[in-house]
């Protein structure tokens, strides 16, 4: 198998993870201005879409805690 053919086989098996990466690329480049955060006493501040990028971790964390233990029903 050539390089070229090696290429389009990546390309062709994952279009869906490549498009994700560069839409992420695209909202990193267009939400780099800092922004503050006020929680209690507590004063953040940080690129916007570091802070949506802990929210989404911190989300997706208590969803993976929220599923443990539970089966799936058939």
């Amino acid at each position: 198998m050539s390089g070229k053919d090696r290429a389009l086989g990546i390309v062709r098996n994952h279009w869906i993870s490549i498009i994700l990466v560069i839409l992420a690329a695209v909202f990193i480049a267009q939400n780099r201005y800092r922004t503050t955060i006020e929680l209690f006493w507590l004063n953040v501040t940080s690129p916007l879409w570091l802070i949506l990028l802990v929210l989404f971790a911190v989300g997706f964390a208590a969803g993976r805690l929220s599923a443990r233990g539970k089966v799936p029903k058939k």
